[in-house]
């Protein structure tokens, strides 16, 4: 099924119906009365967070939403029926806003979560709403509200505890693979991805935590050069960020710390916060350096990188040092469960000016 995480679509509630002025009238009866009734409430529109979706792809097609009308009320005391309301699922991590003023509106972040997005109009008063005992016979009806109206911005962020990033070829799809149930499409060519992909690592018994691969980052990404840039807004919500770097690029002159620095470059510029997330090295394909230069090109690596984080030496094809690197992932993503991930202002683009949306998307 195709991956979509952006759709516009829009949506409109039911108006209220009117309300109606109506007298009894028969035979006998003289005096009857008023026996107008209100207008039935019309359809309001939710949001619902459903687990069993993964995909935003429902609503590149069907982009209009209408909720029914309430009834008008009628005579004989009848009041007008409701108009039946209209439920839209859509995956966990769901950000609705007004694709206008950029208005946040839901945030799906709990699985069943229902949220209202658009409120139906209320009905309308029949003359039986006005009467007193001094107003008897009322001839005074008001027409029902109408529903609320929106063209919104649907954004799928997804939820995953550990995100993957890093170059082309970093070799994160075998990562991923190696690791958990996701078995993405692996090949010899850079943007082998072109969507994220999940999956869950089981570390023990009751011991699991979900990681995500988007596709893989250049220089520039960050005003829209590749297909990482797309994708970047899927590493927002996660609580740790994986760093794969190639220290066996195919061609000799390509600079492990240059391209990890750049990619380092491309996340402070997108979004401040993301930079600021926990980030860890993972020295991939190390099965394709010489036993004894490894120790000299890790050293080398880590002394004009900086780093400070943790840095773990891995070969995602011979599944080499995995075990201690996910054992030390389960004991972080553990500690940090607590947390709540905080929800991210959708008019946030990146731009580095953006210190308060930027202070919205930390967690």
């Amino acid at each position: 099924m195709k991956f979509v995480d952006e759709a516009t679509i829009d949506v409109a509630a039911g108006d209220g119906g009117a309300g109606c002025a109506s007298f009894r009238r028969e035979k006998f009866i003289p005096f009857g009365g008023p026996n107008g009734g209100d207008g039935g409430r019309g359809g309001s529109i939710h949001a619902v967070a459903d687990l069993n979706l993964n995909t935003l792809i429902d609503y590149r097609y069907a982009r209009r939403h209408e909720a029914r009308n309430g009834e008008a009320g009628r005579g004989s005391d009848q009041f007008g029926a409701a108009g039946d309301d209209i439920v839209l699922r859509m995956p966990v991590g769901t950000i609705l806003s007004d694709a206008e003023t950029g208005e946040l509106v839901a945030e799906l972040l709990v699985p069943g979560e229902k949220l209202l997005v658009c409120k139906g109009g209320d009905g309308g008063f029949g003359n039986l709403h006005f009467k007193t005992s001094t107003n008897r016979a009322p001839r005074q009806k008001t027409p029902g509200w109408p529903g609320e109206q929106k063209k919104l911005k649907l954004e799928l962020r997804v939820l995953a505890d550990v995100g993957l990033l890093g170059m082309p070829n970093a070799g994160k799809s075998t990562l991923i693979a190696a690791i958990s149930n996701a078995r993405p499409k692996i090949a010899d060519y850079p943007f082998t991805t072109l969507h994220p992909n999940l999956g869950v690592v089981r570390v023990g018994p009751e011991q699991s935590f979900v990681v995500a691969d988007i596709p893989g980052l250049i220089e520039g990404a960050a005003e829209g050069a590749g297909l990482g840039h797309q994708f970047l807004r899927h590493l927002q919500r996660t609580r740790l960020l994986l760093h794969l770097v190639d220290m066996a690029p195919f061609d000799d002159s390509i600079d492990p710390v240059a391209q990890a620095k750049a990619i380092v470059k491309e996340l402070k510029k997108y979004d401040p916060a993301l930079h600021a997330k926990p980030r860890w090295l993972v020295l991939n394909k190390m099965d394709m350096v010489g036993a004894d230069a490894r120790a000299a090109r890790v050293s080398d690596f880590v002394k004009r990188m900086r780093a400070k984080a943790p840095v773990f030496e891995i070969s995602a094809l011979t599944r080499e040092g995995l075990q201690p690197l996910l054992k030390a992932i389960y004991k972080h993503v553990a500690a940090s469960k607590h947390a709540t991930p905080a929800p991210i202002d959708p008019r946030f683009d990146g731009a580095p000016e953006g210190e308060a949306a930027a202070e919205n998307a930390r967690g």
